[in-house]
């Protein structure tokens, strides 16, 4: 299937809900949209994974933390990346704030 056919099928399958919603009368807020698969928010850091995610809370450079931890910058890159995708956020702030909500650190 073309790149361009496979980006506009969910909004098509939107559109499509949106429409039947409409057309028979059935509030929007009743429709279920199709979940999207996402990594469970219960997959576990590593311990490595909290140390970090514990000094980037408190305000630590990449640099700053490889030091600590005695680790190179790149392994703190590739901590914080699988951190973010754990926790399905974008930002530092995100992880912070989104581990501290599900008790993580």
């Amino acid at each position: 299937m073309p790149e361009q056919q496979r980006r506009r099928r969910p909004i098509a399958t939107f559109y499509r809900l949106l429409e039947a919603c409409f057309r028979d009368g059935t509030p929007a807020r009743w429709v279920a949209l199709p979940r999207s698969p996402q990594r469970r928010v219960s997959d576990a850091l590593t311990a490595r994974e909290r140390d970090v995610l514990v000094m980037i809370s408190q305000g630590f450079a990449n640099k700053r933390i490889a030091r600590s931890l005695e680790i190179s910058p790149e392994t703190v890159k590739s901590h914080i990346k699988r951190i973010f995708s754990k926790l399905a956020v974008g930002t530092r702030t995100e992880a912070v704030f989104r581990a501290g909500s599900l008790e993580l650190m």
